[in-house]
C-alpha cells in the first residue's frame, strides 16, 4: 500500500515540475468552471479563434482562446447566468444564450463554426449539457428553484441536504452538539455527522469545538449550493464525510427586492403522539425579513441586503409516563409505594424533588426562540481583469429553556430543570479578491474574520438526577457553558490553463482562538438504576427498613445482604459524580475545596457551582490549520478526463495535548470518460483527513494533575500528564472483596483502592442534596478523562464509480457505488477497570482477578490504580466501513416540471462512537466485540421531490405545486439492561444477556411535505406569492427514538425482540410476566421497552406570503 502511494506521489509531482508555485484556497470551490473545444463542420480544431462569455446580470466579460488542439477553458467563474460568444475569420458568428452555471461545475460547452458570409450569426438558445463529461466528483446541486420553492420548516435551507443520495441524518452522540439548535445533522457515506466541511462562499463554516456547522446566512441570501458525496479533489480538506458548499446571492445591474413572512400557529396542527393531556401543545412561529440588491454603478458596482427575523414558541414533549400513576412503577414482589394512590409520577418526582428543598419540575414552561440575521455584500469590477467581493453576515440569537437530555444511545430526556439558555452572537467578514493575470491565468485570494460567542448557561444549578434512557432532571452535565471562537483564515489560489491541462496549487491557513467554560459534574451527576428508585429515594424514606426497590436491591451480593433485606436506606443511588474545579495543581484529598453555597431551601440552585471558581473551568486553546495542495485537470482526449492531486494538512498548537504528527499526506485521482454526448462514466480515489475534535481536549484540559501519572494505557505504553477533570465517588463496592482504607491513606500498590460502602454513597449525597457540601472526611475515588498523545488525525478512505446517462432533453439517469472506509476514528475507554477473568454461565456477570471466588462482589472503579477512580480515556483506534449503491433521476421535463429522485442502498459499520459514559464498552478489554451497525446506518432510503408549474395558458395558470417525499428503513439501537448487571461499576454500559451493539431496529420513517402557491402579478414588475406548506401530511406518527432499556439481566422466557412493534416487544409492555426472567433481578421486563421516546413533528401547517420586485 506504501509504495503504491508512493509512485503515486511521484507521477504527481513529476507533472507539476513544469508548472509556477503559486498558492490554493479553498475558493475557487464555490465557483464555476466551463470548457469546451472549437471545431469546423467537419471536425477539424480551429486554433485561436477568440471567445467571449458575458455575465448577463453584471455584464461582465470573461474572454479566453482556442489552443492548438481547439480546447478553451473559462476558470473561477461566479455561477449565474451567462452568453458564450466565438467568432473567426471565414466563418458565422456564433452566439449561445441561456447558459446558466451552478456552483461547482464544470459544463462543458462545444462550438461549431460553419462557414458564412461576412456578417452572419449563429444564435444558439439553451442551457449547458446537464452531463458534465470531465468532472470526476459524486455531487449535486441544490439550485435556487429548489431552495425558494420546496417546502421546509423553519427554513433552515441546508436541510435540504438531505434531499440527495447517500446522506442521511446524523445520530453521533457528543453532547455538547446540543449546544446549537440550527443544525443540520448530515452523515455522508456512513460518516459520523460532526466530520463535515461546509463552507460559504469558499470560507470555512465549521464549529471547530465540534464540527458542526456555524451560523449561515438565511434561506432568502443564499442563490444555491452543492454538496459533495465522494471522491471530491485535493483542493477540499478538513473533512472525513463530505461538502456542503454555499453560495450567497449578489446584486446584478436591476434593482430587486422582496418582504416575505412565514406563519406557524398549532391552532391548524395536529397534536403529537407524546404531547398527551394536559400538556399544553402550543406553536407559535414568525419567520419574516426583506431584501434588497441592484447597481450602486451600473456594470461596476453591486449590493445585496437581506434582514431576517425569527420569533418562536413551543411546547417541549415528555415521557407520556409522567402522567401515568406512580404506582406503576412499583409492581414488583415486596414493593412499598410511599405516595398516594392518586399520585402521577410527575407528582411523585416533585414530592422527591421538595423533599430535597428543590424546585418542583413545571412543565409548562415553553421553548422560545429569537433569532435576528443580518447580511450585506457588495461586489465591484475594479478593472476588466479583477474582482471584488466583500460580504457581512451577524446572527443574534436568544434561545431559552433549551431541553439538552442526549436522546442517542440511551440518555435522558431532559426535563424542564435541566434545560439550558442558549445566547449567541455569529459574526462573518469575508473579502475575496479574483484577478485574471493572463487569459490562462487566474489568482483568487480569500480573508475571513469570524468571532463565535455562545453562552450556554443552565437554567438552574440543581444536581443532577438521571435515569438512564429515561429522564434527566437538573444542571446537565454534558454541556458548555460557554463557548467562543475567534478565526483568521486566509487562502490565495492561481489557477492555470496549458495546453490540455488545467492545473491548481495552493494553501489555506486557519489561525483560531477558542474559549470555554466546561463544569463537568457540577454540583453532582447522580444517577439512579430505575425511575423506582429515584421514587424512593425522597427524605421520607431515609432511615426506613424499605428495601431499594429492583434492579439495585437485585444486584447487591447475597451475603451479608440478602435481596429480601435492606442492605442501606434511600437514597437508593448507583454511582455519584461530583465536580471538582480543574484550577491548577493537585486535588487535595483533604480537605475539599467548597463547591457549592450553603442552602437553606428552594432557589438555592441558582449556580451549579460558586461564581468565585468559575476561573477554575476556564480552558484556553489557540491553534491553527494548514493545508496545502496541487491538482491538475488532464484532457487527455475528447472523451477522457484525468483528475490527480495530492493534499497534506497538518495542526499546530496542540503540542501540550497531542503529540505532533506532521505524515497526513492524501492522494486523489479519478477519470471521467463520456464514450458520447449522452454517457458519462466517472470513479475517483482518495484519501481524506480532518480535524481533531476539539471537545476531548476541552473536557481534559491538563491544568490540573491526578495523583498517579503515566497510567498504562492498552498497550502497555504510558501518557504523560493525566488530565482531571472531576471526582466519581463509585458504586457501592462491599466487603470482603473491597478493604475501605482511612481517608488520606495511600493504598498499596497492586491492591483493592479506597472505596465507600453503599451507606456512605447515600451519605455524600444526602449532604450534597441538603447542604451543597461534600464530607471532608470521606474517602474518594479521583477520576478523569483524557486524550491519548499519539492521537492522529482521523482519515478516510474513499472511492467511487458512477455512470450517469441522459434519457431524453434535460433528463439523466445515474447509478453508483460509493466505499467510505474510516480509520483512526475517535472512540472511548475506561482505562481504569480491574481484570476481567470470564463471566458467571448464563448471565452477563464479569468475574474479576480480585473476587474469583464471588462474582458478585462488583469491580472496584480504581481498578488497577490506587485510590484513582475512572479514567475515561479517547484514542484514535476506532474504524468503520461503508458500501452504497445508489440509483438516481434527474432534471426537467419540460419547462414546467423538475424532478429529483433517488434511491441508496448501503450498509455501515463501525466500532465505536464518541464519548458519553452511554457509548464506552461494555468490556473494556474485549473492544473488538463492540464491532456492529453503525449508528449512522440506513439500509433503505427513498428521497423524491419536484416542483411543478401550471401551465401559463391553463385554468391553474400561476399555481405552482412542489413536495418531498422521504420513505427510510428503520435505525439501530442497543438493548441496555438499565443498572450496572455486569458490576464493573458503570451503570449506564450493560447489554441484555449477550446481545450486541445495535441490534434492535426502531421504526420505519415515512414524510409526505406539500407546498401548493399561487404569483399574483401586480405589474410587469411586481407580484404577490401566496404559499401554504403542510409537512407530514398524512400525519403519520414518525418515531425516532425508542426507549431501549429492556430492565432484566436477560431475555425472559428467552424470547428475543427484533424491532418496534414486534410481538416480543409488545409483550414486554405489556407489564405481564410472559416467561421466566433471569433470578436475581426484575420478575418482569420494563414496561416502557420499545416504546416512543421521541418523535418527528406530527401534520403542521405553514402559510406565507412574499412581494417581489
Amino acid at each position: 500500500m506504501k509504495r503504491r502511494f508512493g509512485l503515486l506521489a511521484v507521477l504527481i509531482i513529476g507533472t507539476f515540475l513544469g508548472y509556477p508555485q503559486p498558492a490554493f484556497s479553498q475558493l475557487t470551490i464555490a465557483q464555476a468552471q466551463l470548457n469546451g473545444s472549437v471545431r469546423d463542420q467537419s471536425g477539424s480544431a480551429i486554433v485561436k479563434a477568440p471567445i467571449t462569455l458575458r455575465d448577463v446580470d453584471t455584464n461582465y466579460v470573461y474572454t479566453a482562446s482556442s489552443d492548438v488542439a481547439g480546447y478553451y477553458i473559462f476558470t473561477n467563474l461566479p455561477p449565474g447566468n451567462y452568453q458564450l460568444g466565438a467568432e473567426y475569420t471565414g466563418f458565422g458568428k456564433y452566439t449561445q444564450t441561456g447558459i446558466v452555471l451552478r456552483v461547482g461545475q464544470v459544463a462543458t460547452i462545444d462550438i461549431t463554426l460553419k462557414v458564412a458570409a461576412a456578417g452572419e450569426k449563429i444564435e444558439v438558445n439553451s442551457e449547458a449539457p446537464i452531463i458534465e463529461p470531465t468532472r470526476t466528483e459524486i455531487s449535486q446541486v441544490i439550485d435556487t428553484q429548489q431552495i425558494q420553492n420546496l417546502p421546509i420548516s423553519g427554513r433552515l435551507f441546508t436541510d435540504f441536504a438531505l434531499l440527495t443520495p447517500g446522506v442521511a441524518t446524523g445520530r453521533t452522540s457528543l453532547q455538547s452538539t446540543f449546544t446549537d439548535p440550527s443544525v443540520t445533522r448530515i452523515s455522508f457515506g456512513g460518516q459520523r455527522d460532526l466530520n463535515n466541511a461546509v463552507t460559504v462562499d469558499g470560507a470555512d463554516n465549521i464549529n471547530t469545538a465540534t464540527g458542526s456547522q456555524r451560523a449561515t446566512p438565511s434561506q432568502e441570501a443564499v442563490s444555491e449550493f452543492r454538496v459533495v458525496n465522494n471522491s471530491f479533489g485535493a483542493e477540499y480538506g478538513r473533512g472525513l464525510g463530505g461538502i456542503v458548499n454555499i453560495v450567497t446571492k449578489s446584486g446584478t445591474n436591476e434593482l430587486h427586492g422582496s418582504i416575505y413572512d412565514y406563519l406557524q400557529n398549532n391552532a391548524t396542527d395536529a397534536r403529537s403522539l407524546l404531547q398527551v393531556a394536559p400538556l399544553a401543545d402550543t406553536l407559535r412561529q414568525n419567520q419574516f425579513g426583506a431584501t434588497l440588491g441592484g447597481p450602486i454603478r451600473k456594470d461596476k458596482t453591486f449590493f445585496f441586503l437581506n434582514y431576517e427575523g425569527q420569533r418562536r414558541a413551543q411546547s417541549p414533549t415528555y415521557p407520556t409516563l409522567l402522567f401515568a400513576p406512580a404506582a406503576d412503577q412499583f409492581l414488583f414482589p415486596g414493593a412499598v409505594d410511599p405516595f398516594p394512590a392518586s399520585f402521577t409520577t410527575l407528582q411523585a418526582i416533585n414530592a422527591v424533588k421538595a423533599s430535597f428543598n428543590i424546585a418542583p419540575e413545571n412543565l409548562d414552561v415553553l421553548k422560545t426562540a429569537d433569532v435576528d440575521n443580518g447580511f450585506i455584500k457588495l461586489d465591484h469590477q475594479l478593472n476588466n481583469n479583477n474582482r471584488l467581493s466583500v460580504r457581512y453576515s451577524i446572527q443574534d440569537a436568544t434561545n431559552l429553556n433549551m431541553l439538552v437530555g442526549e436522546t442517542l444511545d440511551g440518555g435522558g430526556i431532559g426535563m424542564p430543570s435541566s434545560g439550558r439558555n442558549g445566547l449567541l452572537r455569529d459574526q462573518v467578514l469575508v473579502g475575496t479578491w479574483t484577478s485574471t493575470v493572463k487569459p490562462n491565468l487566474v489568482n483568487s485570494a480569500l480573508v475571513q474574520w469570524a468571532r463565535r460567542n455562545y453562552g450556554f448557561p443552565g437554567v438552574t444549578g440543581e444536581p443532577n438526577l438521571d435515569v438512564p434512557n429515561l429522564i434527566l432532571l437538573g444542571h446537565n452535565f454534558g454541556a458548555f457553558d460557554r463557548y467562543n471562537e475567534t478565526r483568521v483564515q486566509f487562502s490565495d489560489t492561481l489557477a492555470w490553463v496549458k495546453g490540455k491541462h488545467y492545473a491548481r496549487f495552493g494553501f489555506d491557513a486557519n489561525y483560531i482562538r477558542n474559549f470555554v467554560i466546561w463544569p463537568g459534574f457540577t454540583p453532582s451527576r447522580d444517577i439512579f438504576p430505575s425511575l423506582a428508585d429515584l421514587l424512593a429515594s425522597g427524605q421520607a424514606n431515609w432511615g426506613s427498613s424499605t428495601p431499594c426497590p429492583p434492579p439495585l436491591n437485585a444486584i447487591l451480593p447475597s451475603p451479608p445482604f440478602p435481596p429480601a433485606t435492606p442492605v442501606f436506606p434511600a437514597p437508593c443511588i448507583a454511582a455519584f459524580f461530583w465536580g471538582a474545579p480543574i484550577g491548577t495543581g493537585p486535588i487535595p484529598n483533604s480537605p475539599i475545596e467548597q463547591l457549592t453555597p450553603p442552602l437553606s431551601g428552594p432557589g438555592n440552585w441558582q449556580n451549579a457551582y460558586l461564581p468565585s471558581l468559575a476561573q477554575d473551568f476556564f480552558v484556553h486553546l489557540n491553534h491553527s490549520y494548514w493545508g496545502f495542495f496541487a491538482q491538475d485537470q488532464w484532457r487527455v482526449t475528447p472523451k477522457l478526463t484525468l483528475n490527480y492531486g495530492l493534499r497534506y494538512d497538518f495542526e499546530t498548537g496542540l503540542n501540550a495535548l497531542v503529540n505532533p504528527y506532521h505524515r497526513n499526506i492524501a492522494p486523489r485521482v479519478g477519470f471521467a470518460y463520456s464514450p458520447d454526448s449522452k454517457t458519462v462514466i466517472r470513479a475517483g480515489y482518495g484519501m481524506f483527513y480532518d480535524r481533531y475534535t476539539l471537545t476531548f481536549f476541552f473536557v481534559s484540559d491538563p491544568q490540573r494533575a491526578p495523583v498517579i501519572t503515566g497510567l498504562p494505557t492498552s498497550t502497555n505504553q504510558t501518557t504523560g500528564t493525566w488530565l482531571l477533570n472531576s471526582l466519581f465517588i463509585a458504586t457501592p463496592c462491599f466487603p470482603p472483596g473491597c478493604p475501605v482504607v482511612p481517608p488520606g491513606s495511600p493504598a498499596p500498590s497492586g491492591t483493592v483502592p479506597v472505596l465507600p460502602s453503599p451507606s456512605l454513597v447515600a451519605q455524600s449525597f444526602e449532604n450534597l442534596i441538603t447542604s451543597g457540601s461534600f464530607p471532608n472526611n470521606f474517602p474518594f475515588a479521583q477520576g478523569g478523562s483524557v486524550v491519548d498523545r499519539r492521537q492522529r488525525n482521523p482519515y478516510t478512505e474513499q472511492a467511487s464509480l458512477s455512470i450517469d446517462r441522459e434519457i431524453g432533453k434535460g433528463i439523466t439517469v445515474s447509478a453508483g457505488y460509493l466505499f467510505v472506509a474510516g480509520h483512526r476514528l475517535v472512540r472511548p475507554i475506561d482505562l481504569n477497570v480491574a481484570p476481567h477473568v470470564s463471566q458467571v454461565s448464563g448471565t452477563n456477570k464479569d468475574i474479576y482477578a480480585f473476587a474469583i471466588n464471588d462474582p458478585n462482589i462488583p469491580a472496584p472503579p480504581g481498578g488497577s490504580n490506587g485510590t484513582n477512580g475512572i479514567f475515561y480515556f479517547t484514542d484514535s483506534t476506532g474504524a468503520s466501513v461503508y458500501h452504497g449503491l445508489t440509483l438516481q433521476l434527474n432534471g426537467r421535463a419540460g419547462k414546467y416540471f423538475q424532478l429529483h429522485a433517488n434511491y441508496t442502498f448501503s450498509k455501515a459499520l463501525d466500532d465505536g462512537t464518541y464519548l458519553v459514559f452511554v457509548n464506552t464498552p461494555q468490556s473494556n478489554d474485549q473492544r473488538a466485540l463492540e464491532r456492529a451497525l453503525s449508528n449512522q446506518n440506513v439500509t433503505h432510503r427513498f428521497v423524491t421531490n419536484f416542483v411543478a408549474d401550471a401551465p401559463e395558458h391553463s385554468f391553474l395558470r400561476n399555481f405552482q405545486l412542489s413536495n418531498i417525499v422521504t420513505v427510510q428503513s428503520p435505525r439501530p439501537f442497543t438493548l441496555f439492561v438499565g443498572f450496572d448487571a455486569n458490576n464493573d461499576g458503570n451503570p449506564v454500559t450493560d447489554r441484555v444477556g449477550t446481545s450486541g451493539r445495535n441490534t434492535y431496529f426502531g421504526d420505519n420513517l415515512r414524510s409526505w411535505d406539500l407546498r401548493v402557491s399561487r404569483v399574483i402579478h401586480l405589474s410587469e414588475r411586481h407580484q404577490l406569492q401566496l404559499m401554504a406548506d403542510v409537512f407530514d401530511l398524512l400525519n403519520r406518527p414518525n418515531v425516532d427514538e425508542v426507549y431501549s432499556v429492556y430492565g432484566t439481566y436477560d431475555f425472559c422466557g428467552g424470547l428475543v425482540p427484533h424491532h418496534f412493534k414486534d410481538a416480543v416487544s409488545r409483550l414486554a409492555q405489556s407489564g405481564a410476566q410472559f416467561g421466566t426472567c433471569p433470578a436475581g433481578g426484575p420478575p418482569f421486563p420494563n414496561a416502557l421497552f420499545g416504546t416512543p421516546r421521541t418523535t418527528l413533528n406530527p401534520r403542521q401547517f405553514q402559510f406565507a406570503a412574499k412581494f417581489t420586485f
